[in-house]
């Protein structure tokens, strides 16, 4: 039963502390709550994959009852969904700025690398398990932003004559080179790929990679068009022998 006078003597004739009511922002920030979960998430994932996670570590990392995880995403595949959604609309987010094309690609390689490994990591362990699939929504949001690349086009941003899905999948994959082939990234410009000053040069370089693309001429005399897979016919400088 509780004591209800807090401060009457205890037995030795010493008062009781009083008690402070718990931090109300502690206990009514289901916000920051579910955003230190997927931190904890987000390194748990990256050093153990979908498959080895555990919802105990990362609830023990958040510093919260492995219950709230259940609660506020429904177990380990929500979690592992919202945290996917995360990522998905700060990219998105980006896509959407003023800022052009070349802008966001360097912006992106400059996303802060501690908080890209995991990231990078838990995506490649996803790729090379097979599982978990991905959610309709994280492919309709990608979607979305190959739709805004194909608006940058319109824009004149990007060559008419190329396919905003193929040039897309191209700079993402180069823009997380640096956490997924680390070594490889060492080996080809003798820096560490982790190094502020090597991110800042890449994220450079790969921008001005954009900026060419925008400039370059729809066609010129290397320019060809790439025929449709249902196209049999066959050019007469392409026979064989002639």
């Amino acid at each position: 039963m509780i004591d209800k006078d807090e401060h009457a003597p205890d037995p030795a004739g010493r008062r009781k502390p009083h008690r402070r009511p718990a931090d109300p922002r502690r206990r009514h920030d289901p916000e920051r709550t579910r955003q230190k979960i997927m931190d904890a998430a987000n390194e748990e994932f990256g050093e153990h994959g979908f498959k080895g996670a555990r919802v105990e570590r990362i609830a023990a990392a958040a510093g919260v009852n492995h219950s709230l995880i259940t609660y506020h995403f429904g177990g380990k595949k929500g979690l592992y969904d919202a945290l996917t959604e995360r990522w998905i609309t700060k990219g998105a987010t980006m896509m959407s700025g003023a800022e052009t094309f070349a802008e966001i690609v360097r912006d992106y390689v400059r996303w802060e690398h501690d908080d890209k490994v995991p990231i990078v990591r838990t995506l490649m362990r996803a790729e090379l398990d097979g599982r978990p699939a991905p959610p309709e929504a994280w492919a309709s949001r990608l979607l979305d932003v190959v739709d805004e690349t194909r608006k940058r086009q319109a824009r004149g941003e990007i060559r008419a004559d190329l396919d905003v899905g193929a040039l897309t999948l191209a700079f993402f994959a180069a823009a997380i080179a640096p956490e997924a082939l680390p070594q490889l990234a060492a080996a080809v410009t003798g820096a560490d790929p982790a190094s502020p000053e090597f991110i800042d040069r890449y994220a450079e370089q790969l921008a001005r990679v954009m900026y060419a693309i925008a400039e370059a001429p729809e066609e010129g005399p290397r320019s060809r068009a790439v025929p449709s897979p249902d196209v049999d016919e066959v050019q007469d400088g392409d026979q064989p022998g002639s």
